[in-house]
């Protein structure tokens, strides 16, 4: 081959070359960006609209609803979804996979530019946001004791500008805390006595407090800028403020208000394994090293330990590099494992010389593959190192096949150049088209959809850049080390023949016997797969969309009624915290009382009824007991909770996922949907497994509504917006200006006392001025109802939706689904409402639909290249056969390790394997052709060709298995701390796909072997019959030329 004979007559350029890339490799691998997830583009922006004060109910109408109306004329959108809650609009809108992000983030902008005519004038502008997975904190600063909280949100403000300073560092925000305010707070019984409307109060301290520039004067010296200074230099200064002036005696602020330098109220409580705390959230750079990143906070954490005040912790939570790093070096030390096993029976098989002409190709096509990796911008991941231990066998195939053929010339006296030459070229094609077989089988996946896709298609893209890689070593460096380095051992050939002769006469006896018997042996072979058919339908172990492997952290959700206060919040969060200090396989749990984020892009629920406790669990190899049954117990400890509505929900490896039952009830009257909701949830709710079931609907919070008397309020001319503004100051308070001290900038606040805006009458004796400036008591312009409103309205493509999920324990989410489904699918909806099964449900066909596809594609790639390399269909159609047989194989190492057929993983083993079990049959078949192109008989050829071909099969076979087995058993040695590693937490994910190309592979070797060339002897002697009965051409199965 040209490219050999070039590499082999430039061997020096080569050898230097080889020096570049373990160079550049070893560098690429130790910069390359860690991440325990691909950073993958999200189709996802959102829309996210503030209107303090409003109601849900209004906050639909006069917000969402016009927004969405403007952006329903976007093209490519997958889903418009909406939250309404209190005082805030979300809506997310998510495109179609191969939308442009940037394009699609300018027509929003553009679509609701259009709205904001609509939107009330005093809303907040929408602020818009794109999604990405590195908007995600990589960890959590906790500074927690029991100084307070104005002492330890002062230490966490100093740290987080220690941490923005370090580079790669996109943002560290403190959350929690005491916020200084300056507050100025109005007596309404003096307020009325003096008839002095709170406007009036508003406006003076608003104008009081303003510096302002008043251009410049031009005096005989010098040019000077005019400024009249207004700003209070102290809080105390307000007190001095005149209000008016009665009868000569001026009013003070101090006569009608309190003036109070204190806090702001709290919304919310956090703690960190049950002492109080304040958080900082900390976001990485896209692209950036969250290892080095992380590594450098956690050294500035050290140093401050020791000058932190007694009584204060640093507390690290969500730290995603704790978790790159055991995700990383599980992986490596799989990696290393599976090297090692494939060397040893590489060096057992083929003697130390030939082995390490093998073994090159391992490492040379892995750095060649860090250095494409980094020159394209990929990070190293989960996925990423995942493909390279799919691959790590299967990189020394094409160099057993060339070595292997190159030695075998060199025993037939050639010399070393000439050996490597013609044993190279004479299995160059095969080989060739061996990889490239390989490679179509994973090219479909590269157009997986979604966001599930953009997560796989790191597996296609490594294993493409890394196989590609192991075919130009095989081809280029390989024949270059044999022409210098290869050498015969007689000697050992001798004993090595003598091993393997009692292997190769049982090998050619029972193969003579099969082609004595070609149809017996086939009838046995279709009984063989019908009965694995057969038997998986009766004893498999169903179907499953993920592996279920434990979990690294969870959440605990907890709902009370709408309406209850933050303190009963707190109460029930304080209980639930006691229960889990009891574990000790928990590490941390943070508990956030009055705020809980919604799914995984925005929406969801906060407010004084509502809390979360993040859990942090130890590593895996630090627990007494697995996650997954913590989390049962935990689950059974929340059944005793009265008061609130509890959840438990793991999180998920992978790919974002949803609930594994997902219902999605819609229409247009909520009553209505309440009603469908409860009495879906009584139809389900024994059905075996399901767990934490609930829906998203809010039960109607309480209100107080100030309904205004517009006849009376329009008779003293007063309208409702200013009536309505006046409770609003009153009750929630109104900014009026800022008060600066240094470079910290403080509000000024106007709110009645807690006492006085608790007091319903209180509120009503506050005067609204009249046309003429005469005081109006509130009370004689507006009465106060009760009643109730909503707590938060979800919206999915402008319908109005509640959604109904549940978790599943102790038995596979697709059964739990399919009784779900069997029990609701005589369920009868009132006209206008609907039922629609979503979640996992849609993903798992969206995902099965596509791998089903991509499976035929790649058969299809396949066997286009080899009817193009055989110019042939018969034989393509022989070569086929071992995809048939690695299916049946995959079946039974599913029925004998016990384990579902996942949707997804097993679904990508099988396509794998569709590459990978021809490579076999292609080398056996063209040797066939080879040998009977020289001359020899059909029988004669067939098994010379499977006699010499036998250890070159058995082997690349072998070695892929073996790269395999630590990550399909679990079993691996950890070659940083010299130990054996029993339970691999990174093969409860992959495992199952590693089990299903390690049993497809073995079961098609085996058969492949037998049954390729019984086919062959078959279909070839029916080819001759038919050319002596008919004078018609008919296709032969050797190629005439």
């Amino acid at each position: 081959m040209n490219i050999t004979n070039i590499a082999i007559q430039k061997r020096t350029t080569i050898f230097v070359l080889i020096a570049m890339i373990l160079i550049s490799g070893l560098y690429f691998y130790i910069t390359l960006p860690r991440e325990s997830t691909p950073d993958i583009p999200v189709p996802y922006i959102i829309v996210t609209t503030t209107y303090t004060g409003v109601s849900p109910a209004d906050m639909e109408n006069t917000v969402t609803v016009p927004i969405e109306k403007k952006l329903k004329g976007l093209h490519d959108v997958e889903e418009i979804r909406s939250v309404s809650a209190e005082g805030i609009s979300t809506i997310s809108i998510e495109f179609l996979p191969e939308v442009d992000i940037d394009d699609a983030l300018q027509k929003v902008r553009d679509k609701v530019d259009q709205a904001q005519a609509d939107l009330p004038e005093d809303a907040d502008d929408p602020i818009i946001t794109e999604v990405s997975f590195s908007d995600f904190p990589i960890m959590i600063v906790n500074v927690s004791g029991d100084v307070g909280l104005v002492r330890l949100k002062a230490v966490a403000d100093e740290l987080e500008e220690r941490i923005e300073a370090v580079p790669g560092v996109l943002d560290a925000s403190v959350i929690g805390g005491l916020e200084r305010e300056i507050r100025i707070e109005p007596d309404p019984e003096r307020l009325a006595a003096y008839e002095i409307p709170l406007g009036e109060l508003l406006a003076l301290i608003g104008s009081e407090n303003e510096n302002v520039a008043a251009g410049n004067i031009d005096l005989p010296e010098a040019k000077f800028q005019v400024r009249v200074p207004g700003e209070f230099q102290d809080p105390k200064e307000a007190q001095n403020l005149i209000l008016m002036v009665r009868d000569g005696n001026p009013i003070y602020l101090t006569d009608v208000a309190q003036i109070r330098d204190t806090f702001k109220d709290s919304e919310s409580y956090s703690r960190i394994n049950g002492r109080e705390s304040v958080a900082i959230s900390i976001q990485k750079r896209t692209g950036e090293n969250a290892l080095r990143i992380t590594k450098q906070i956690k050294h500035i954490l050290s140093e401050d330990r020791s000058q932190v005040p007694h009584g204060i912790d640093l507390t690290v939570s969500m730290d995603e590099s704790k978790y790159v790093l055991m995700m990383v070096s599980d992986l490596e030390n799989n990696i290393l494992s599976g090297l090692v096993l494939v060397l040893a029976i590489i060096f057992i098989s083929m003697g130390l010389r030939n082995a390490f002409f093998v073994a090159l190709a391992i490492p040379l096509s892995m750095l060649i593959s860090f250095i494409v990796l980094r020159v394209f911008g990929m990070t190293l991941n989960n996925v990423v190192l995942f493909s390279l231990i799919l691959a790590l066998g299967m990189l020394v195939d094409n160099a057993i096949v060339i070595v292997e053929n190159c030695y075998r010339h060199m025993q037939e006296g050639k010399g070393r150049l000439e050996a490597a030459r013609e044993g190279t070229t004479e299995v160059a094609l095969p080989v060739i088209v061996s990889t490239v077989t390989t490679l179509c089988a994973f090219l479909p996946m590269l157009f997986w959809p979604g966001i599930m896709g953009e997560f796989m298609s790191y597996l296609p893209k490594t294993l493409i850049i890394t196989l590609s890689a192991s075919l130009f070593v095989a081809l280029v460096i390989n024949p270059v080390f044999a022409s210098r380095f290869m050498k015969v051992r007689k000697l050992r050939d001798v004993k090595r023949l003598k091993k393997e002769g009692g292997l190769l006469t049982y090998y050619s006896r029972f193969l003579n016997f099969s082609l004595d018997r070609p149809g017996m042996l086939l009838i046995i072979c279709g009984l063989v797969l019908l009965a694995t058919v057969v038997g998986y339908r009766k004893f498999g172990h169903g179907i499953q969309f993920f592996p279920d492997a434990d979990p690294d952290r969870a959440m605990v959700y907890i709902r009370g009624p709408e309406g209850t206060s933050l303190n009963k919040s707190d109460e029930i969060t304080r209980v639930i915290e006691q229960k889990l200090a009891k574990y000790e396989d928990i590490e941390n749990y943070v508990a956030n009382v009055g705020s809980r984020p919604g799914g995984f892009f925005g929406g969801g629920s906060s407010g004084s009824h509502v809390a979360r406790i993040s859990i942090d669990f130890k590593e895996a190899e630090d627990r007494r007991e697995s996650s997954r049954w913590v989390l049962q117990q935990i689950r059974q400890d929340m059944k005793g909770i009265a008061g609130a509505e509890i959840q438990v929900e793991e999180e998920r490896h992978g790919p974002p996922q949803d609930p594994p039952i997902n219902i999605e009830i819609s229409g247009e009257e909520f009553d209505v949907l309440a009603g469908i909701s409860q009495d879906v949830k009584r139809h389900i709710q024994n059905v075996p497994g399901l767990v934490d079931l609930k829906d998203d609907y809010e039960q109607a919070r309480p209100e107080l509504r100030f309904q205004v008397d517009r006849q009376r309020a329009a008779l003293l001319d007063v309208d409702t917006v200013t009536i309505a503004n006046y409770v609003k100051a009153a009750v929630m308070g109104r900014k009026v200006g800022n008060f600066r001290q240094g470079e910290d900038e403080y509000d000024i606040t106007v709110r009645l006392a807690p006492q006085d805006r608790d007091n319903l009458q209180k509120v009503l004796r506050l005067n609204v001025p009249g046309p003429r400036g005469e005081p109006i008591p509130l009370s004689s312009l507006a009465r106060v109802d009760y009643a109730g409103g909503l707590g938060s309205i979800t919206r999915i493509d402008q319908k109005r939706v509640i959604t109904l999920d549940s978790e599943v324990e102790g038995r596979l989410p697709n059964d739990a689904l399919a009784d779900v489904k069997r029990i609701l699918s005589s369920y009868q909806t009132p006209v206008g409402y609907g039922i629609a099964f979503t979640g996992q449900d849609t993903q798992q066909k969206e995902a099965s639909d596509f791998l089903i596809k991509a499976f035929v594609v790649a058969l299809f790639l396949i066997l286009l290249v080899l009817i193009t390399q055989f110019n042939s269909l018969i034989l393509p159609s022989i070569i086929m056969v071992s995809v048939i047989l690695s299916l049946a194989g995959v079946l039974i190492g599913l029925l004998v390790v016990g384990i579902p057929f996942g949707i997804v993983m097993t679904g990508i083993g099988v396509i794998s394997l569709a590459g990978v079990v021809v490579n076999n049959a292609i080398v056996l078949i063209d040797y066939v052709q080879l040998l009977r192109a020289r001359g020899l008989a059909r029988r004669d050829a067939l098994v010379q060709a499977g006699i010499v071909r036998l250890r070159p099969v058995l082997l690349t076979a072998v070695t892929t298995i073996l790269g395999l087995i630590p990550m399909a058993t679990g079993i691996s040695f950890n070659f940083r701390e010299f130990r054996l590693v029993l339970e691999s937490e990174s093969s409860q994910w992959w495992g199952p796909m590693a089990i299903a190309v390690i049993f497809g592979l073995a079961f098609a070797t085996l058969l492949t072997l037998v049954v390729v060339p019984t086919m062959y002897e078959l279909l070839d002697s029916l080819v001759e019959r038919m050319r002596t009965k008919t004078s018609e051409p008919v296709e032969q199965v050797v190629d005439s030329n």
